[in-house]
């Protein structure tokens, strides 16, 4: 596990940004609303119940991990992952308290706490730190969002420990999808122009219903120093670049019926981050190539998974693979002009499965081909290194 983990950051490393981002990812057992219990990954086999023991190997490999990006002279960015253990289900449907006590551990207690421990073990005075606390939990921050705040300082005081660091080189944030925001509220088509325009309605019938802290999801936003975003870029041929804001449009319009002013916020000094970007080329199922250059561009969160093969490589299409490079080089000129009105701070691509344009995952390539594309690195090395400057 540790071998792959630095195979994919001496990837990383090789692309000129001016952070690597971890995504540690926890399981957990239990259905698409309810979690039971939480385990611990073996690669790709077993998962084990959480005890002193495994809490602490996982600190320690991924600490082992993070500090050859730190000798590197990078930063470290965290974005803190919890999936479902038996099946594929959507983490924004999940109804979870990060501090209660599942199966005797809570989300904080093996989540959190493991992930800022391995980040306290490798950073040195200069390092700079983004630690994401979540990634798509909508249903939870809406309706525990009070529970979320206490996490905001104990990721803190648990990064920094005795360190001299400066607390401007500490950041903590909340990072949603762009849309389906808090998660609760029911949409009869997965359009993201049908649910933006049909959302008034549907916030006015259903809110009322459900359980949510708007007032408590205030004080977070207020509370963390990067507000981050899932933004899956839903497209067409030929877009131009302003296109390319659509989804934070839609996160701020959603973000909005909590009364939080997403502008006011980036205005007040919070960084804006997309903390999840990519295109994949599948089918909603994951099971297949999707049928057209059309539903690439429309449905870029639909992917195929691991392990590689020719017959699951949608860039083997010319027009897909011209799309995707079409794509990346937009969202460059987009990001040097400054990304329109959102300022937005820097982008993470999705780098696993088919969403690996750069070739980062250690599982990217097989015998017969890879899902990365020599053109787009070669693209994302030359961007970085003209706004990095190295």
């Amino acid at each position: 596990m540790a071998n792959n983990c630095e195979s994919m950051v001496s990837n990383a490393l090789t692309l000129n940004s001016k952070s690597i981002k971890f995504v540690p990812t926890v399981h957990y057992y239990g259905s698409e609303s309810s979690l039971n219990s939480f385990c611990f990954r073996q690669n790709w086999g077993s998962c084990e119940a959480p005890n002193k023991d495994n809490i602490e190997r996982f600190t320690a490999l991924l600490a082992k991990c993070m500090q050859r990006a730190v000798d590197a002279g990078k930063d470290i960015a965290v974005l803190a992952h919890l999936d479902n253990a038996g099946s594929y289900t959507w983490r924004n449907l999940l109804q979870f308290s990060p501090t209660e006590k599942k199966g005797g551990y809570s989300y904080a207690d093996v989540v959190i706490a493991p992930m800022a421990r391995a980040v306290n073990r490798v950073i040195k005075p200069g390092t700079k730190v983004v630690f994401t606390l979540n990634g798509e939990t909508g249903k939870s921050v809406s309706q525990y969002a009070r529970e979320w705040l206490k996490l905001v300082p104990l990721t803190k005081s648990l990064i920094r420990g005795s360190k001299g660091l400066a607390a401007k080189d500490v950041m903590v944030g909340i990072s949603l999808n762009y849309n389906k925001v808090f998660g609760w509220i029911d949409f009869d088509s997965i359009s993201p122009e049908y649910i933006s325009k049909n959302f008034d309605r549907e916030w006015k019938e259903q809110a009322k219903l459900y359980p949510m802290d708007l007032a408590g999801m205030r004080a977070l936003y207020n509370a963390v120093d990067v507000i981050g975003v899932s933004a899956y870029p839903p497209l067409y041929l030929g877009f131009r670049e302003d296109a390319l804001s659509t989804p934070l449009k839609y996160h701020e319009q959603e973000l909005s019926y909590a009364g939080i002013n997403l502008k006011q916020l980036i205005k007040s000094g919070k960084k804006l981050v997309i903390s999840e970007w990519g295109l994949g080329g599948g089918t909603q199922d994951g099971n297949a190539i999707a049928p057209t250059v059309e539903d690439v561009a429309g449905h870029p969160f639909f992917g195929l998974w691991y392990p590689y093969g020719s017959w699951k490589d949608p860039w083997r299409n010319g027009q897909y693979a011209d799309y995707r490079r079409y794509l990346y080089s937009q969202t460059a000129k987009w990001l040097r002009g400054g990304a329109q009105e959102y300022a937005l701070d820097g982008i993470y691509v999705w780098t696993a499965g088919s969403w690996d344009a750069l070739g980062v995952h250690y599982a990217t390539s097989g015998s017969d081909g890879s899902w990365a594309d020599p053109q787009i690195v070669s693209m994302v090395k030359a961007h970085n290194k003209a706004v990095n400057g190295r």
